[in-house]
C-alpha cells in the first residue's frame, strides 16, 4: 500500500498521488489512444488499429501494457480532492511483447513524443525487464530501425548488445533493422543506482495481469 506519514500535509499528499505513474494491461478501450500515439511516434510505419486489436485479442503469445499518469486512478485515495484529477488518465507510453518459451521479444515500444526527455523511456524499459523476470525468460530481444539513434542509445544504456543487421527489415521508408538482445537481468534496474537511473524517480504502481498471474507492485 502507498505509505504516507501521518503528519504529511494535504498538499504534499496530493502532489505524491499526482506524481505516481501507473503500468497496467492494455485493453480494447485503450486501442484508439494507443494507435494515435503510435502514429505520432512512428508516422507511416506505425501499426494500424486492427493490428493492435489483433495482438491483444487474438494472439496467445502477446502481452501488452500501457503507462499512464495517476489521473483518475487514485480517486479512493484522494477522496474529496478526486475532482482535481478528472476521470481520465493520460497515456504516456506503451510496450508490446511476444512471450515464446524462455524468450521475450519486445515487438513495439513507444513514449509520447511530447514527453521525451523526462526519463519515461527508461522507466518503461525497466517494466519490460520486470515482466521478463516474472515470466522467467532468459533473454529479451528487440529490433530497431538503424536510424533510430535515440532508441538504440537507450537500449545500449540499459545493457542491450547489437548482434546483427537485418537488411531491408522495415518499410515506409525502407531501412535496415538492428537486432539487439540482453540476458534478463537479475535486478529490475541494471546499471542504475536507482529506478530508471533518475536521482528522484517517480513512484510507479505496476498492476500485472498476464501469464505469470495477477499482482500489484510499487516502486520505489
Amino acid at each position: 500500500m502507498l505509505s504516507i506519514r501521518a503528519n504529511i500535509s494535504a498538499s504534499n499528499f496530493l502532489r505524491h498521488v499526482l506524481d505516481m505513474l501507473l503500468l497496467r494491461p492494455m485493453t480494447l478501450k485503450d486501442v484508439d489512444e494507443v494507435t494515435a500515439l503510435d502514429q505520432r511516434a512512428f508516422g507511416e510505419s506505425g501499426w494500424s488499429r486492427r493490428h493492435f486489436v489483433g495482438e491483444i485479442s487474438d494472439s496467445p503469445i502477446s502481452i501488452f501494457y500501457v503507462l499512464t499518469d495517476s489521473a483518475g486512478s487514485n480517486s479512493a485515495l484522494l477522496g474529496s480532492n478526486s475532482a482535481l484529477l478528472g476521470s481520465n488518465s493520460a497515456l504516456l507510453g506503451y510496450f508490446g511483447t511476444w512471450h515464446i518459451v524462455d524468450q521475450l521479444q519486445l515487438c513495439t515500444f513507444a513514449v509520447d513524443p511530447e514527453r521525451h526527455g523526462q526519463g519515461l523511456g527508461a522507466i518503461l524499459l525497466n517494466c519490460v525487464f520486470r515482466l521478463a523476470q516474472r515470466l522467467e525468460c532468459e533473454v529479451i530481444q528487440l529490433e530497431v530501425r538503424e536510424s533510430n539513434v535515440a532508441a538504440r542509445t537507450l537500449y545500449r544504456s540499459r545493457g542491450f548488445q547489437e548482434e546483427a543487421v537485418r537488411r531491408n527489415l522495415y518499410s515506409k521508408p525502407n531501412e535496415d533493422g538492428i537486432l539487439m538482445s540482453i540476458e534478463t537481468p537479475s535486478a529490475s534496474f541494471p546499471g542504475a543506482s536507482d529506478p530508471a537511473g533518475l536521482k528522484q524517480p517517480q513512484p510507479i504502481e505496476l498492476r500485472w495481469n498476464d501469464r505469470a498471474g495477477a499482482s500489484v507492485e510499487r516502486w520505489p
